[in-house]
């Protein structure tokens, strides 16, 4: 008994001792000791919720979600047409940390490891949507009059001051939802503003329409997998 609740003492101080991370790392994935069946229900659930968030997405903008239709004229689908802006990386992201979180679930009933999970899911969901929305804001807002060049450094700038403010609120905001004092502010790295791919894809079809941004701008989906996949394989030891 006394073991059980050392080990229960332990877990909790590692879980309200956790730097929350601020990027789309794949840290929890390339540390998570699931196996690899548990893996495929985490990568199998997180692929849902972006697909049901896309099909959400494809049938508010009058797309067919009928199978014959989109695979008979796939160069005009939502998926192929679609330049992706904040509403669609918010909405896929969400539904990858949605679907993330509820694999999770499935393959963990562990309660203190459940907990991470939630608490990434709300941190991921963050860290998606406040650099994404002051992309929008610096691009299409503030700077929407702007030379070309202008709006590129403004893009650049809203990833930076978006990933900036995640760090700060988002740490605010996990101490208030889990009760929680731990003051210590995460130091930022160069691998949070890199991580954020989409971002930059994003604030780069704000400013040009050329089909090799229209192109890249394909990847976002996929890039946007990584959050769901990292709240999913979240665990108490996850550094």
């Amino acid at each position: 008994m006394l073991t059980s609740v050392n080990n229960n003492v332990a877990n909790n101080t590692r879980f309200s001792n956790e730097n929350p991370k601020f990027c789309h790392s794949h840290k929890s994935i390339k540390t998570s000791n699931y196996k690899p069946s548990e893996k495929a229900v985490i990568f199998t659930t997180t692929s849902l919720g972006v697909l049901g968030s896309l099909a959400i997405l494809a049938k508010s903008a009058k797309y067919s979600l009928k199978p014959s239709d989109m695979f008979k004229n796939i160069k005009n689908s939502y998926l192929a047409k679609t330049d992706f802006g904040a509403k669609e990386v918010i909405a896929m992201g969400a539904g990858s940390c949605i679907g993330g979180l509820a694999g999770g679930f499935i393959v963990d009933k562990d309660k203190n490891n459940r907990k991470s999970k939630l608490r990434e899911s709300i941190m991921q969901i963050g860290n998606v949507s406040i650099p994404i929305l002051t992309v929008h804001l610096m691009v299409e807002k503030i700077f929407k009059n702007a030379s070309k060049g202008a709006r590129a450094f403004a893009g650049l700038g809203g990833v930076f001051a978006g990933v900036t403010i995640a760090n700060f609120v988002m740490n605010k905001f996990n101490n208030i939802i889990f009760n929680e004092n731990n003051d210590e502010k995460r130091k930022m790295k160069v691998t949070d503003f890199s991580a954020h791919v989409d971002d930059f894809v994003v604030a780069a079809s704000y400013i040009s329409k050329s089909d090799f941004v229209h192109t890249l701008g394909r990847v976002i989906p996929i890039a946007l997998l990584i959050p769901g996949l990292e709240v999913g394989n979240k665990t108490t030891v996850n550094k």
